[in-house]
């Protein structure tokens, strides 16, 4: 998901209760597990909490807000095959933090007053807010789904999560122009350009016509670039950041 640079912002200040409210299902489900005698439930039982930790661990939401479904901690995962990868696109599309995230956005392109072919009002924040969603489907259908199947390329982030800082500085940075084959290996972004070239492209179809055109399609395919970075330098310094202001540990790498 394409988050931008202001979520750390608001990450840094979000309140630790929220860690509380994730935790309190489980500790419930843990006590409903224990018979009235203090025996533990039949394993049958037990198996359920087992299977939705495994699945936290491997996809943990990221200061508990943020969905790192694109997000692997190993240096060779197995490859995406073609449901996978529309799975990941669905997953992303229905998470509750992308109609949260795109309504934020739009809120503050309605204070800016960007887009002012749409107005102000609850109309031009509606225009606003159906452009945002449609700009962050089409953004990873293209660019998780699409182009990836057709290319053959992991459209996910292999996060490094140690080692010198250079290097995990480095391998953020290029993310964007380089990614994964299926097969293995790096390989030129090409879906991940031509995904930014295709949503952008799309976008002329519902922006007001004086933000539509050859020249303001490709500035915003240039501007998803920095945004890309930034994108790839919260998924790897972002876990560091949250065990530095609420020791929680960090998923280390495998190989």
């Amino acid at each position: 998901m394409r988050v931008r640079v202001f979520p750390l912002l608001l990450l840094a200040f979000f309140p630790a209760s929220v860690a509380w409210a994730q935790e309190a299902p489980q500790t419930l489900l843990e006590a409903m597990q224990t018979g009235p005698l203090g025996q533990a439930a039949p394993s049958v039982a037990q198996a359920s909490p087992a299977k939705s930790q495994t699945l936290e661990d491997e996809h943990p939401r990221l200061f508990w807000i943020l969905p790192t479904y694109t997000v692997v901690h190993s240096n060779s995962p197995p490859p995406l095959t073609a449901r996978g990868k529309w799975r990941l696109f669905v997953k992303e599309e229905t998470d509750p933090f992308t109609f949260g995230w795109v309504a934020f956005e739009a809120g503050i392109a309605q204070v800016n007053n960007d887009f002012p072919g749409y107005g102000q009002g609850a109309a031009g924040y509606g225009k606003r807010f159906g452009a945002g969603l449609a700009d962050e489907v089409a953004g990873d259908f293209f660019g998780t789904f699409l182009f990836p199947c057709v290319l053959h390329q992991d459209p996910r982030y292999y996060r490094l999560g140690g080692g010198p800082f250079k290097k995990r500085l480095g391998h953020a940075l290029i993310r964007p122009v380089l990614t994964h084959k299926d097969s293995g290996g790096p390989a030129f972004n090409w879906s991940g350009i031509l995904g930014s070239i295709a949503t952008s492209s799309l976008s002329n179809v519902y922006y007001p016509e004086g933000n539509r055109g050859v020249g303001a399609t490709f500035s915003r395919v240039a501007m998803s670039l920095p945004l890309s970075m930034i994108d790839q330098l919260i998924n790897e310094f972002g876990p560091d950041l949250q065990k530095k202001i609420f020791g929680k540990k960090n998923k280390a790498p495998q190989s």
